[in-house]
């Protein structure tokens, strides 16, 4: 290491140890972003396939009329019955504050010893639960506002009250959590079941299959088979739910917004790429004279190539040893938030060897195979041409349009011209910055303008629902007796009866089969009557028309509900199961409804026909007037006061707030962990400004000598530099805007398809617009003024004897 080109090497990484720190930063911070997203890949994944089949869950549940235990021993002794279990499970309230209720869906386990199924955990407090308390699942507690040991009022559906002390505290890893659902969950034995006034009888048949117990297709052959032969046995089979095997209900979608957070981080990766490749060329550029003198005395090609790409190697694996412990505890860090939201738990946050040796590859290989066309282009000057060299352009002359563009500015300042001529001298190296700088930026507005269509996705589904609550009952209910006193509470401007049923689709001879979780809400499917001329939605139509006066077969389908029915278009006939009567509906339109599962929607004398109950709803929806939120929970408890004393069983009030609520939080973290991966690109990208700027002005040195030699004060020099690195900026700004569209269009309809199956709007964000600009303009503007200012200040012999 004591020979002169090592030594060269060490002096050069010490004179240029802005530059050389710059590189180790980028890929520091590119390794830190692949690595935490990579980390936090492998971690999630990983521990929520095994948190999920770890409580074993139902391959398929069968609903019946009843079961009994000779039942379950002959089911389970049928082929391809792996083991089988009854249970049951309902939907009640529980009181969270004064006339305040929110939904409680309530499993009944007949035996919590032996539960071998869809099992839970016990965290604290007792099990099973005495008969007339209930377990609450850990997450639930926050919906609840409630606390171990404490009592809540609950209503069954049968409208009987009772106040239900929380006897334990479990976790249940199969299900949503339930604060993004805004729903609490409880699990109670019969005997407590029978007490609420309910009916003691387990009615869930849940199986696991033998063979193929991931594949969808075989569960669906062998539940079919099951139902054929209960049926044959005299049991009524309602239907069939089979939820995507072996996958926790938000898996799919963890799964791909991490993958897209991964592109977001390996374009870091690239303009860090992008950044080495010009700091090298920069580099040599400035070094020209130094590469012919070591020439002229016999070094050859390899040996002076060597000198740069040990540089880049070294620089490369302080930048590994930096980022990687970081993307380490920021891979943890972020995969423990992740396994807190989606209520599982981390057993292991183990990342696999593969992982580092990815960041080894990309902190050592990336950079090189960037910078090696600029060093192998450096080294392969002959003598001649390097010591010829003074730091003036040897390119061609500017192109036409440049030359139209600096022949239209002969009005302008001569510096500004001469700033103008000095910008575009380089255009290959001015290509790379623009390049840099623009995708830097395109990603850094990307997320911002994401963040701002996601809002205004949502505030658009809630300008299509122009009502403030929806009430939906426990069974259809006479409209004539419930309209009157609900329309005359305090604060209620308008009262509108709406049907409701379950539905799904239905294949003629078969029993009904729900793709839906255990917690009914993920892949649910309702239908729903419109009353005659509402005002209350306005959804957008995709296609077809609305609904009009004498459509009794009409239906129209929400885009989640055209999902369920691949393949359908309107003018289609579809088959809904309507009170286990299969029914035929033509498709008359396809609308876009925000934050809603899916959905089929018919004239309300069409679904009073269809359940056999003229003058019936099954929901309400208020219009109320503008309420303070205590004014508007004591109209909620008026509303149900009133329906209480009518004895209507309520299922179910959501609240405008609480949609919202529910809605937002599915991708809060989301959200926020793009907008941490647009900042990384920004760092990068204004990392690269400032090295373009630095080395420009350093392998110009010789030209400011001459310019002042010819008259040019220090402070022209200064003023053409900054000039020019202001246009860069701006040209790079400008360029950013333009790529940001469309990368904006493309993560947008990932994340909404994903989220509502239907693309976010394109949005773009002012803020973002903005912000990137005034980096652009106060990073051009630093980058050059300080290494402009020291330039200027060196002597025309100082200048002039710069190698």
């Amino acid at each position: 290491m004591r020979s002169p080109r090592w030594q060269k090497l060490w002096r050069d990484i010490w004179l240029a140890r802005g530059r050389m720190t710059m590189m180790v930063i980028a890929i520091a911070v590119s390794i830190l972003g692949v690595g935490t997203v990579l980390s936090a890949y492998t971690i999630l994944t990983r521990e929520i396939t095994l948190n999920y089949r770890e409580t074993n869950p139902a391959s398929a549940t069968l609903e019946l009329d009843r079961i009994d235990e000779s039942l379950l021993e002959a089911v389970r002794r049928r082929p391809g019955i792996a083991d089988a279990e009854a249970r049951a499970s309902l939907t009640a309230r529980v009181q969270v504050g004064p006339g305040q209720w929110r939904p409680l869906l309530l499993f009944v386990i007949d035996d919590f010893e032996a539960m071998r199924i869809a099992t839970v955990d016990s965290e604290a407090g007792a099990w099973p639960p005495p008969t007339g308390s209930m377990l609450i699942e850990r997450l639930a507690l926050q919906v609840l506002e409630a606390e171990l040991g404490d009592e809540v009022l609950v209503k069954a559906p049968s409208g009987r009250e009772r106040t239900i002390a929380i006897s334990g505290r479990v976790h249940d890893r199969s299900l949503a959590p339930a604060v993004q659902e805004r729903t609490g969950y409880g699990y109670i034995t019969p005997a407590t079941l029978e007490w609420l006034g309910e009916p003691p009888v387990l009615n869930e048949l849940k199986i696991t299959v033998s063979a193929q117990p991931l594949e969808a297709a075989a569960i669906e052959r062998t539940a079919r088979d099951l139902a054929g032969w209960l049926q044959q046995q005299g049991r009524e089979v309602h239907e069939i739910l089979i939820p995507p095997p072996g996958q926790h209900p938000h898996q799919s979608q963890m799964v791909a917004l991490l993958t897209l957070l991964l592109v977001f981080a390996l374009m870091a990766l690239v303009l860090s790429a992008i950044l080495i490749s010009t700091i090298i060329s920069g580099l040599l550029a400035q070094q020209v004279r130094q590469i012919g003198v070591m020439k002229a005395v016999g070094a050859a090609t390899r040996q002076i190539a060597g000198i740069y790409v040990v540089m880049i190697l070294l620089i490369g694996s302080v930048a590994v040893a930096l980022g990687v412990p970081l993307s380490v505890a920021g891979g943890r860090g972020f995969a423990r938030a992740v396994a807190d939201l989606l209520n599982f738990t981390l057993h292991s946050q183990a990342i696999p060897g593969w992982v580092f040796l990815v960041q080894g590859s990309a902190g050592l290989l990336v950079p090189l195979l960037a910078a090696l066309g600029p060093i192998l282009r450096g080294c392969r000057i002959t003598v001649r041409e390097a010591i010829a060299d003074f730091g003036v352009s040897q390119e061609p002359p500017p192109g036409r349009v440049v030359s139209s563009l600096l022949g239209v500015a002969h009005g302008l300042d001569r510096s500004l011209l001469l700033a103008l001529r000095n910008t575009f001298r380089r255009r290959g190296r001015l290509a790379l910055t623009l390049g840099l700088l623009a995708v830097g930026g395109a990603m850094f507005m990307t997320g911002l303008n994401v963040r701002m269509a996601w809002d205004h996705m949502l505030a658009d589904g809630f300008a299509a629902r122009r009502y403030d609550l929806e009430i939906r009952l426990s069974r259809p209910e006479p409209v004539k007796s419930l309209v009157p006193p609900l329309s005359s509470l305090p604060g209620v401007e308008l009262v509108e009866p709406w049907g409701y049923a379950p539905t799904t689709p239905s294949q003629p001879g078969m029993i009904d089969l729900v793709r839906s979780y255990p917690d009914g809400g993920h892949g649910s499917f309702t239908l729903r009557g419109v009353p005659s001329g509402t005002g209350l939605v306005q959804f957008p139509l995709l296609d077809g028309r609305w609904l009009q006066p004498g459509d009794s077969r009409g239906v129209v389908l929400n885009q989640i509900a055209l999902a369920q029915l691949p393949g359908v278009t309107v003018g289609d006939t579809v088959t809904l199961s309507v009170s286990d009567h299969p029914m035929e509906w033509t498709v008359v339109g396809i609308v876009q409804e925000i934050g809603s599962p899916a959905a089929a929607y018919v004239t309300a004398e069409a679904l009073e026909r269809a359940i056999g109950l003229p003058g019936h709803a099954g929901s309400f929806r208020l219009v109320t007037a503008d309420l303070d939120p205590d004014a508007r929970a004591d109209l909620i408890r008026s509303v149900e006061q009133t329906l209480t004393e009518a004895n209507v069983g309520v299922a179910m009030v959501t609240a405008d707030s609480e949609w919202r609520t529910a809605v937002g939080d599915h991708l809060a973290i989301l959200i926020s962990a793009l907008l941490f991966m647009a900042a990384l690109t920004a760092v990068v990208g204004a990392l690269g400004l400032l090295s373009t700027m630095s080395t420009n002005i350093a392998e110009r040195t010789r030209e400011f000598g001459v310019m002042q030699a010819i008259g040019g004060t220090p402070k022209t020099v200064v003023r053409i530099v900054v000039t020019e690195g202001l246009l860069i900026g701006l040209l790079s700004w400008v360029l950013a805007l333009v790529l940001s569209l469309p990368a904006s269009a493309m993560v947008g309809s990932l994340l909404g398809n994903l989220s509502f199956r239907v693309p976010l709007p394109l949005a773009l964000s002012a803020q973002g617009v903005l912000l990137w600009l005034a980096v652009t303009v106060v990073g051009a503007a630093a980058a050059s003024a300080l290494p402009a200012w020291r330039a200027s200040q060196l002597t025309i012999r100082e200048t002039l004897s710069y190698v």
